[in-house]
């Protein structure tokens, strides 16, 4: 009986020894599997924030008062779609509107007077060239007939110098004499009256032109003064129109209001108050900030990101994907600003609007377990 039991034992430590190496397989394939993982997977490394928001990608306008005043009229609200140029607010004018008014009145009148003195001045002097034309052809009728006088004088002259020569040859008469030296008399006499008013008329042309000159320097001295008058008028025009305009704000560009003052009717503005920001329409970027450590060095150009938008659980809404576009260099308020481009997918229920905080994680790298746990035992040794 002792040799069936003896084989009995034996067949049981086989069957023992193969049931552990069955056991053993799996566990060894398990940790097989478990460092293959630990030494090839990859494990993606973000570095996080909780300070960023949406912002246009255009920055957004100021919306300020450039003169102080009372508000008239306020026509801008919250998220409103306003075009450039679309009046916002209006200040209180009535004092200006009443100069302006007023001084383009002024300036109409100028105007009227300045254009009829110009045809004043335009009549005299074709009065003046008239009257120099019609001065010149009498002078040339006088003229003519004082060289015709004279020449006959000279002429008479002659022939009562020959009547004189006859006399003393005893020739002529005396009375034949007597009557020639008349004639020479009377034909100096007639040449004299000519010249003398030659004279008369050259010097009567002379002060008429001066006459006519004179009243039409005095037009052109007033005409220049209501020049400087008119001038003057127009620059205070313009003044007040440009103060008008001041009390008129309107917005720099198209887009939406983001932000407004509580502004209403009969409320005073300094010069300079802020009342609120214009978005400009367009791409819409993420601004975020990082502390200098997470930033420098590890976040750059190029690198994947996604954008959770605080109130909207990402578990509903999904995440915005982003990448990031710019790093600062140097930290500001001790941030380091990061600028990244959004790229919503279609089809996609985020509400996308300038302003909205959100937080970002940025992909910075990809490494195995490995590296983690050496990096790990690293630093508690560090």
């Amino acid at each position: 009986m002792a040799s069936p039991f003896s084989r009995t034992l034996r067949s049981l430590e086989a069957d023992g020894h193969r049931r552990s190496l069955l056991a053993l397989v799996p566990a060894l394939l398990f940790l097989g599997a478990w460092a293959a993982w630990f030494l090839s997977a990859k494990i993606v490394l973000y570095e996080t924030t909780e300070t960023a928001w949406l912002a246009a990608e255009r920055e957004a306008h100021p919306i300020a008062a450039p003169v102080g005043g009372r508000v008239s009229a306020v026509r801008a609200a919250i998220s409103q779609r306003v075009k450039a140029g679309e009046v916002l607010v209006e200040l209180e004018g009535e004092e200006q509107s009443t100069r302006l008014e007023e001084e383009r009145a002024r300036q109409a009148a100028l105007v009227g007077q300045i254009q009829a003195l110009r045809q004043q001045i335009a009549s005299g002097g074709q009065g003046l060239g008239e009257q120099r034309r019609a001065s010149g052809a009498a002078a040339a009728e006088v003229r003519a007939r004082s060289a015709e006088a004279d020449a006959a004088s000279r002429l008479a002259d002659q022939e009562a110098a020959r009547q004189e020569r006859l006399l003393a040859e005893g020739l002529v008469s005396p009375s034949v004499a007597e009557r020639a030296r008349s004639e020479a008399e009377q034909r100096r006499a007639a040449a004299e009256s000519w010249r003398r008013q030659l004279d008369r008329l050259t010097w009567s042309e002379r002060t008429g032109e001066s006459d006519r000159q004179g009243e039409i320097d005095e037009l052109r001295r007033d005409l220049a003064l209501l020049e400087g008058q008119a001038a003057a008028a127009t620059a205070t025009v313009r003044r007040l129109e440009r103060d008008l305009a001041l009390r008129t704000i309107r917005s720099p560009v198209t887009g939406r209001v983001g932000q407004l003052a509580p502004v209403r009717v009969g409320s005073v503005l300094a010069a300079g108050a802020q009342l609120g920001m214009v978005v400009p329409e367009g791409e819409l970027k993420v601004i975020a900030d990082f502390p200098p450590a997470s930033a420098i060095g590890r976040i750059r150009p190029g690198q994947s990101a996604r954008v959770l938008l605080k109130g909207f659980p990402s578990i509903q809404y999904g995440h915005l994907p982003a990448t990031v576009a710019r790093v600062a260099s140097e930290p500001r308020n001790g941030r380091i600003r990061v600028e990244l481009d959004a790229r919503p997918a279609s089809g996609s229920r985020l509400p996308l609007q300038h302003g909205l905080p959100s937080a970002v994680e940025v992909e910075v790298e990809r490494v195995t377990p490995a590296v983690l746990v050496l990096r790990t035992v690293g630093k508690v040794f560090t």
